[in-house]
């Protein structure tokens, strides 16, 4: 993207929630879905999203950006993090950092990019900064998760240097 200015940072402006729930949901397919949309009640099975899904997403998006406060955690907490591309949202993600735990880790918890911009680095650069950010609190590991069907994402995940080590199963009752 020569002559073009992304910049990614943490966002700590909760007036931007019903934005960042429009692209999330507006950029999500059932393939993106996986354990954590089912456990936290954004799907309402596997491959099915929940109807009122930008609402359920701003409701959340605020109590995170509330808890986030100005943007940045220190060694633990939660993020929310924006890629603007000459000052349009192209990418969101949030990250949980665990600073505390016995090996801390952070968990990338969603990570979207709009349809128009994929294959084009954005995915790789947000990574490559959630690690530095990673490191600078001396966070050890970094997790993710991924629905079964998402290829396109496991390929990108996986020349990042990210490997499965768990199969998280479900059985609906």
């Amino acid at each position: 993207m020569p002559d073009r200015d992304l910049t990614i940072s943490w966002c700590g402006d909760i007036e931007r929630a019903g934005e960042l729930a429009a692209f999330f949901a507006g950029h999500v397919g059932p393939a993106y879905v996986s354990h954590s949309e089912l456990q936290g009640g954004r799907a309402l099975g596997p491959g099915r999203w929940r109807d009122d899904l930008p609402a359920v997403l701003e409701a959340e998006l605020r109590a995170r950006l509330r808890q986030a406060g100005v943007g940045a955690p220190g060694r633990s907490g939660q993020a929310v993090l924006v890629a603007e591309l000459d000052g349009e949202l192209v990418g969101l993600s949030i990250v949980t950092f665990a600073g505390q735990a016995p090996v801390p880790f952070a968990v990338v918890e969603d990570m979207i990019v709009s349809p128009a911009m994929r294959s084009r680095g954005i995915g790789k650069a947000m990574l490559d900064w959630i690690a530095t950010e990673a490191r600078s609190r001396t966070i050890a590991r970094l997790f993710l998760e991924s629905g079964i069907d998402n290829k396109r994402a496991h390929h990108l995940f996986e020349q990042e240097g990210f490997r499965t080590v768990s199969v998280v199963m479900m059985r609906s009752l």
